[in-house]
């Protein structure tokens, strides 16, 4: 049951408890209290995450890192850096994961520069991202679109708490009800801001999260059409480096890695696939401070 939930709230943060036993198959009642007790309990967080591009965040990529340290150490070092909203202790050759995400390719060297100067970190390899295709809760569209501040305050708080009431978002914000609930629905039809669940990678029951490099013959955006329209893939980058593209693959066990992984090899644009499992989750939060754009 509360794999059904996870799924039905990462394509809906704010479905109602109603919509939620009709789809899961049980009483509103039943749905009320389980997913209140998930998100008591820290097994889910519902969230709104922002569009990069109405963020202004332009320069993105993804950095493998061996250590000479404990990995947790390092770990935790990278965590603190509000650039780097993703950190992950995974098997293979690199121990450890990480995202950053910057306003310009002059801020990305420099947070670059920061990672490889962290204690502990021996080598980084570096994965340029060309074109985010599916980002965290599937985006379906760019989002290069102005708000105001009235839309940056309802932003601010969405990211902190995706399920928060129109009443009293209205209220933190200083607007109406019907003024907050429009906004709100408006800036999920126009992609500035997705709302969904989040986990934490070792805390969920039989689910895991592998990440796959892909290498490809041909264009690289046919490939990516490919993977973007596999239900498996919560994330999917074409990239500059060892590979072509890179993805996650969030499955409801090994056994569905494994097929998968197959109809990856299956198609006859890719050359060459490395896996990795993430085993846990340090850091994935995409709070960003609101700034209107002139």
């Amino acid at each position: 049951m509360d794999l059904q939930i996870l799924d039905e709230l990462r394509a809906d943060g704010r479905i109602t408890a109603n919509d939620l036993a009709d789809r899961v198959g049980i009483s509103r009642a039943a749905a009320a209290r389980r997913l209140s007790q998930m998100l008591d309990e820290d097994i889910v967080r519902v969230v709104g995450i922002v569009h990069p591009l109405t963020l202004g965040i332009r320069s993105l990529a993804h950095i493998s890192l061996t250590v000479d340290q404990p990995v947790r150490r390092v770990a935790d070092a990278l965590a603190a850096m509000p650039e780097v909203p993703f950190v992950s202790l995974a098997s293979g050759s690199f121990p450890l994961i990480a995202e950053v995400r910057a306003r310009s390719d002059a801020e990305l060297a420099a947070v670059l520069d920061r990672v490889r100067s962290v204690d502990g970190v021996r080598e980084t390899e570096t994965l340029y991202y060309t074109n985010l295709t599916v980002d965290v809760l599937r985006p379906t569209q760019a989002a290069d679109v102005g708000i105001d501040r009235v839309d940056a305050k309802i932003l601010s708080h969405l990211q902190f708490d995706g399920r928060l009431p129109f009443t009293a978002l209205a209220e933190r914000v200083g607007v109406s009800t019907g003024t907050a609930r429009t906004r709100v629905l408006r800036m999920i039809d126009n992609g500035v801001v997705r709302i969904g669940a989040i986990t934490r990678t070792g805390r969920r029951d039989g689910r895991v999260d592998v990440g796959v490099g892909l290498s490809l013959r041909g264009p690289v955006a046919a490939g990516g059409d490919l993977l973007a329209g596999m239900p498996e893939v919560r994330f999917l980058a074409e990239t500059l480096g060892r590979y072509d593209l890179l993805a996650t693959i969030d499955a409801d066990s090994l056994a569905e890695v494994v097929s998968v992984l197959d109809r990856l090899r299956a198609l006859r644009s890719v050359l060459r696939i490395d896996s990795w499992v993430h085993l846990d989750t340090v850091k994935e939060s995409y709070h960003y401070p609101m700034e209107v754009r002139p």
